[in-house]
């Protein structure tokens, strides 16, 4: 009875431990903003980033320890080693790794290959010499054949005694199994011939590899282009996951900004796109190459990228600039979010939402309200029903939000 007591209590508290976690609610953080009035200017101005026409992470295939790193002529008239900020040429020579060892490997490779030729000028020697036997074994067995046939009508007409039957017919059995054992040779020969002909291939192969393997040792510069990191020095100890320099490509540059989906109307690949940039104080004229082919999954932007000619590099990665897009428009009061805070509709995927933020008992909750969408100004859209100006709501991490969900807000 009390055994039974026992087991009924413990499944009543597992029951109660596992129906507190079942209850216990999933508390998002998120980050808090407000639906405000904007008077915006009558244009449509987008901040852009500069960014190279082209990087690449520089790393070693051949590894070993490098001995020698691209020597320049510095500032100060000295000779030093490549660092970041200077300019190589396409097919530079940035380091090499110690070529002793792939050098020692290339060699063995070549003298195996060498002794698989004379491999396969041997096999073909005896190819030949085996062709040869053959020819006059089966000449030979011709013409033990007609005498054997010759001495069989003679020995049944009894022009001849069986002594020289038997003799005609052991010279033709003779001369009938050396035409088989010279084929058999013939056969040899040719598998002969066969197996030095895969290993000459298989060597120049590893002729071809070991070559390569050595002339990895030195890491070259891809194209022209600035030097942006250097990780090596001589003596480092490298693989073939070391990234020994970043260089990137700077004579083109990509102004890089972001629209949303119903601004894509409003621009293509082909159009030229002035660029405003701030730090240089003048506009380059650019041509739109690249439009994203689907939105950002978090803030639902498409990137666009405008490439800009470069020729006195003068333009850098990492500044920033600005662009207008599309025609002037009125400046009268707008209701705007940021473009961060607009989710699809949780009830209607073809509508989109905000997320009002409220307090209750000391806690804040998410409620979805569904709202109509108008222009955007830079990183803000218009809401042009279902807000009103001073409404809090969620700024950012709504797209992980469902209705009515308990959050925990930060600044």
């Amino acid at each position: 009875m009390q055994r039974k007591v026992f087991l009924v209590g413990a499944a009543l508290f597992l029951a109660s431990c596992s129906k507190q976690k079942q209850v216990e609610p999933v508390v998002q953080v998120v980050r808090a903003g407000v639906a405000e009035e904007i008077r915006p200017g009558p244009e449509e101005r987008y901040s852009v980033s500069i960014e190279p026409f082209e990087k690449v992470d520089l790393a070693f295939k051949s590894g070993g320890i490098v001995e020698r790193i691209l020597q320049v002529r510095g500032a100060d008239g000295r000779m030093r080693n490549v660092q970041a900020g200077d300019r190589v040429a396409a097919n530079a020579e940035l380091a090499k790794v110690r070529p002793l060892d792939y050098q020692h490997a290339l060699e063995q490779a070549e003298a195996q290959h060498a002794q698989t030729q004379a491999q396969w000028a041997q096999a073909q020697a005896q190819r030949a010499q085996a062709q040869a036997e053959l020819a006059r074994a089966r000449a030979n067995f011709n013409t033990a054949q007609v005498e054997y046939v010759r001495a069989s009508h003679l020995f049944q007409s009894t022009s001849i005694v069986k002594q020289q039957y038997d003799e005609a017919k052991g010279r033709y059995e003779a001369d009938s199994a050396a035409v088989a054992a010279a084929e058999e040779g013939v056969k040899a020969a040719e598998d002969g011939v066969k197996a030095a002909e895969n290993g000459i291939a298989k060597a120049a192969a590893a002729v071809k590899e070991a070559k390569l393997s050595l002339r990895d040792t030195t890491l070259v510069a891809p194209f022209g282009g600035w030097i942006t990191a250097r990780n090596v020095d001589r003596g480092s100890l490298v693989d073939g996951k070391t990234i020994g320099f970043t260089i990137e490509d700077t004579h083109l540059v990509k102004a890089a900004f972001a629209i949303p989906d119903f601004r894509l109307s409003g621009i293509r690949r082909g159009q030229k796109q002035p660029v405003l940039l701030e730090p240089l104080q003048r506009t380059a004229t650019g041509v739109v190459t690249s439009i994203s082919p689907q939105a950002d999954p978090q803030s639902r932007v498409f990137t666009v990228e405008v490439t800009l000619d470069n020729p006195r590099e003068d333009i850098r990665p990492g500044m920033i600039g600005s662009l207008i897009l599309g025609e002037t428009r009125d400046s009268r009061a707008r209701l705007v979010v940021p473009l961060a805070a607009v989710v699809r509709a949780p009830a209607d995927p073809n509508r989109f939402a905000v997320f009002r933020l409220t307090e209750r008992g000391g806690k804040s909750y998410a409620s979805a309200q569904t709202i109509e969408i108008g222009e955007t100004f830079g990183d803000s859209i218009e809401v042009t029903r279902g807000l009103s100006a001073g409404q809090k709501i969620v700024s950012l991490g709504g797209a992980q939000l469902h209705d009515g969900q308990q959050v925990s807000v930060i600044p």
